[in-house]
């Protein structure tokens, strides 16, 4: 009989994200999934409560590098809540046929959904033909916010672009995955309520730093993956080197900051995080593939502020 290996994760126990699916929490999984030798694997999510987008994204993209490697992946869960939630996600849609799971959905699947209208469900795409029906989306559910249009059409536009990028540079065989979720709670660490869009995509392509380095003309700034993420926040940086290709994300960071928010890019060994009035850099462990993560907040009527 074959030696079934779990695979666990690093989930917060304390604090604003106890018990919360993020994509740092995956971290310890995706460094064991490139040790496996083919035998059966099981992901053990017991310690998990809550699922956001970015957690679930990542933990997609994972899920794909376990299948690659595993001839059998299982997924441990405690309680139906988390169960409910990723059932909500069309995340047994798209994996419910290719991994086991500890316990029995059939319930599940007859739940309807109560608010539909804010929330993109967990979806996979491989060609550019595919981005409009997302994007769509996703102008529906910050319309259904209360977002202007022009807000509407300049987030959407550059994660058209963001979403692009995954189609055309990741060489991913699992393509690239996305997710949206508002929210209703505590905002930005304020003591006044709001909203709050959070938007995750992510893949397991090829990575930031070695699409740049498809420039010649950006090889000397681009040694490191934290370099490689550094640039491609500059406006014109792209590996193509034509002549207004690039500058997506930057857009993209101007949006999300001006709302309070952020905008958070991994790839490889580096993360770096932009906020209204810093940007954060580290070294992480390695992430195989590209991920981004927008915060787009908005404080309640009455606060004195508008995204």
């Amino acid at each position: 009989m074959a030696v079934i290996t779990q695979i666990n994760l690093d989930v917060r126990r304390r604090g604003a994200m106890s018990g919360v699916l993020t994509l740092g929490s995956l971290d310890p999984a995706f460094s064991a999934a490139a040790r496996l030798d083919g035998g059966p694997t099981v992901l053990d999510l017991r310690s998990v409560e809550f699922v956001e987008p970015a957690g679930l994204c990542g933990l997609a993209v994972l899920l794909e590098k376990l299948l690659e490697s595993s001839e059998e992946v299982g997924l441990a869960l405690s309680g139906r809540d988390v169960a409910a939630y990723l059932e909500r996600m069309n995340f047994f849609r798209l994996f419910g046929e290719r991994v086991r799971v500890n316990l029995d959905l059939s319930p599940l699947e007859e739940r309807r959904r109560r608010d539909p209208g804010t929330l993109q469900e967990l979806v996979s795409f491989h060609t550019e033909e595919e981005i409009p029906a997302i994007i769509q989306r996703i102008s529906d559910i910050l319309e259904n916010r209360g977002y202007l249009l022009r807000e509407r059409v300049a987030v959407c536009s550059v994660l058209s672009e963001v979403c692009s990028n995954a189609t055309e540079h990741s060489a991913s065989p699992c393509g690239a995955f996305a997710a949206v979720q508002a929210y209703q709670h505590i905002v930005s660490g304020a003591r006044r309520r709001g909203e709050e869009v959070l938007i995750a995509i992510a893949d397991g392509g090829v990575g930031i730093r070695r699409t740049l380095l498809r420039n010649p003309a950006l090889a000397e700034h681009v040694v490191t993956d934290n370099d490689a993420l550094r640039h491609a926040l500059e406006m014109g940086v792209s590996g193509t080197g034509e002549v207004g290709r690039g500058g997506g994300l930057t857009l993209v960071a101007q949006i999300a900051t001006r709302s309070g928010g952020s905008l958070s890019l991994r790839s490889g060994t580096g993360r770096v995080t932009v906020y209204e009035s810093r940007r954060n850099s580290r070294n992480v462990p390695d992430f195989p593939g590209t991920f981004v993560r927008v915060s787009l907040p908005r404080l309640a009527t009455g606060d004195g502020r508008r995204g």
